[in-house]
């Protein structure tokens, strides 16, 4: 979500959260769960840089309520990325840890204090297109620090005005959360986001994973970030917006991305009623 993250939640909770000033770390995350003594340090918020085609996929799960800040806020606090840790790292990590179990009996370790941002892969479930970000302690501000709320359609908006005069307000679904978004904020790339989305999109959300090539299975060719983005922009963008582009779309999607009307001509060839 570029320079903006989101901790998503339920009606009543935000509304409570903008009362208080305060996300509160209400509960335990990372790496070393087991460890009681240390269970303080991953008493932590969570906030998402969910990636700009998930914006609904990520709502659902997590509630159609949200509060936005800006990363640079975040990372003030003591904000950071969740790393998830696949194999070898997860290996590695174990190694690691097991004799600091056994021996730093006072935990004054600082590898304990990273443990709130470290995570392994759990087969039931990939968290990992969540972009999650945890803060230790919970995340107090301002209301000068809140840069948008998300609510749903049909939501009393007056009352949330109440609490946050002047806070923009934005849907959590995915079209209409871009296109306001980059008029509310300001943020002219968000807008170019929003238009490249119409007209390709993530992989992941299409097609399905081969284990054993370890790649998408792809129907129609795929296109790299900067090939879509000169298809979709052609000249209209500067040398500079456009290489600042491709290098968000990379982080969304890894680089390469399917043409949704190419995958939509095959899906109707092979009459899959996509």
């Amino acid at each position: 979500m570029s320079d903006y993250l989101v901790h998503f939640t339920k009606r009543p909770a935000l509304l409570s959260i903008l009362e208080a000033g305060h996300v509160d770390a209400r509960n335990q995350f990372g790496w070393g769960r087991n460890d009681t003594s240390t269970a303080h340090l991953r008493m932590s918020a969570c906030l998402s840089e969910v990636p700009v085609d998930q914006i609904e996929r990520i709502a659902s799960r997590r509630g159609h309520y949200g509060i936005g800040f800006r990363r640079d806020f975040i990372q003030g606090l003591g904000g950071a990325r969740v790393w998830y840790a696949e194999e070898p790292q997860r290996t590695i990590l174990f190694d690691t840890f097991r004799p600091l179990y056994r021996n730093d009996r006072d935990r004054t370790n600082g590898l304990w204090k990273l443990t709130p941002f470290i995570d392994d892969v759990r087969p039931e479930y990939d968290f990992t297109w969540e972009r999650e970000w945890r803060v230790p302690g919970g995340v107090r501000f301002a209301l000068a620090d809140v840069q948008f709320l998300i609510l749903p359609r049909g939501e009393d908006k007056e009352l949330f005005r109440n609490p946050a005069p002047d806070v923009p307000l934005l849907s959590p679904q995915g079209t209409e959360f871009w296109r306001d978004a980059w008029v509310a904020l300001g943020n002219d790339q968000d807008r170019d986001v929003d238009r490249f989305l119409r007209e390709y999109a993530n992989p992941a959300d299409y097609l399905t994973w081969d284990h054993e090539e370890y790649d998408y299975t792809w129907p129609v060719e795929g296109q790299t970030s900067a090939e879509a983005v000169e298809d979709v922009f052609d000249a209209e963008l500067d040398y500079e917006a456009q290489a600042e582009l491709v290098s968000r779309l990379d982080g969304i999607s890894g680089g390469l991305w399917l043409k949704i009307s190419a995958f939509e001509e095959w899906a109707a060839d092979a009459d899959l009623g996509v």
